[in-house]
């Protein structure tokens, strides 16, 4: 009796834990900009925008129901008092391989390349919440370094780690 009690415990300790991994999606021209996300799992995932390794923004992405495509969501963290959180932006991811369309591309004329995805409007709509938050920045003479990387990085590719090109689902 007491073998079948010691097994179970014996080989718990001796299997690996299941942790999760990482997903790093890392902006081709700002490095210190980086989003991280979950990948706990797979059709859709949530989890921060960092700036030099600090949380700036909540980030979420999935793969859409019936049309094929991939959403993205972008908020700033919720107040305090309020359960909801600031949108940004939010709507389709465009994916890239090499120098084609990871979706509108033909089967037939599909060429390997680097992965990288682009989230439209999120310069824009950034630069626009600017002046909306409490401390009124003005978007243009107002800025520093943290915020002229942030506008570059939205208007630019983001590079998806190794373990996070599940998430760009048409890679193919």
């Amino acid at each position: 009796m007491r073998r079948f009690f010691i097994a179970p415990l014996f080989f718990t300790f001796l299997s690996p834990a299941q942790a999760d991994e990482t997903c790093l999606f890392i902006s081709q021209y700002e490095p210190d900009l980086i989003i991280e996300v979950s990948t706990k799992n797979y059709s859709s995932t949530k989890g921060f925008i960092k700036y030099k390794g600090s949380p700036i923004f909540r980030f979420k992405t999935g793969i859409r129901n019936g049309y094929r495509g991939q959403y993205f969501y972008i908020a700033k963290f919720s107040n305090p008092l309020s359960d909801k959180d600031q949108k940004i932006v939010s709507g389709s991811v465009i994916t890239i391989i090499g120098d084609q369309s990871g979706t509108g591309t033909p089967k037939g004329k599909r060429k390997q390349g680097m992965k990288k995805v682009f989230f439209p409007n999120f310069g824009l709509n950034y630069y626009y919440s600017l002046a909306n938050t409490e401390t009124r920045i003005d978007r243009t003479e107002g800025r520093n370094r943290k915020i002229n990387s942030i506008l570059n990085a939205a208007e630019g590719f983001w590079i998806p780690s190794e373990i996070c090109k599940k998430y760009v689902p048409y890679g193919w």
